[in-house]
């Protein structure tokens, strides 16, 4: 798990879990990873059932709900920077460079669609695109946590579907 500090609001922990709001939902804070030096944009939003860090998310803001990233589903995405289950809240990466859940075997910079809940896979057939998101390293022979770009990624139907 990378590690990051808030630059436009002192104090954010972006990998806490908290069990009540700490600040409004939907606020967006940016910042910067210590080891890598580049700067993540970030949304506070409630947590969903099964959400585990590096975990794809759709982000209703409307009232500022998370669910599961899910096949045919449309709408603005981001991922879970840690397990923030149902009844929690925490924050979620909108922009940057993230580690974000793909299956197996994804090369460097292709673009990705959703697969099972909360992962990303680089075949189109019958998936939901994740318009503004490619893989960012190549996948491991098993579905991991891997560096993705990201830029206020957006649930989309694939032309095949």
């Amino acid at each position: 798990m990378m590690a990051w500090n808030a630059t436009d609001i002192i104090g954010v922990d972006i990998t806490t879990v908290d069990t009540t709001p700490e600040f409004a939902l939907g606020t967006k804070v940016t910042a910067r990873n210590t080891s890598t030096g580049y700067a993540g944009e970030f949304v506070y939003m409630k947590g969903v059932a099964s959400t585990a860090a590096s975990l794809w998310v759709l982000l209703n803001y409307d009232d500022g709900s998370t669910t599961l990233l899910a096949d045919g589903q449309i709408g603005p995405a981001g991922v879970a920077m840690a397990a923030t289950i149902a009844s929690t809240y925490g924050w979620y990466q909108v922009r940057g460079k993230a580690a974000a859940m793909l299956a197996a075997s994804i090369a460097d910079n292709a673009g990705l669609y959703v697969s099972a809940a909360g992962v990303a896979i680089a075949t189109a057939s019958g998936k939901s695109e994740i318009i503004g998101a490619r893989a960012a390293a190549a996948s491991g022979s098993s579905a991991a946590s891997t560096e993705v770009e990201i830029n206020y990624p957006v649930l989309g139907l694939s032309a095949g579907a």
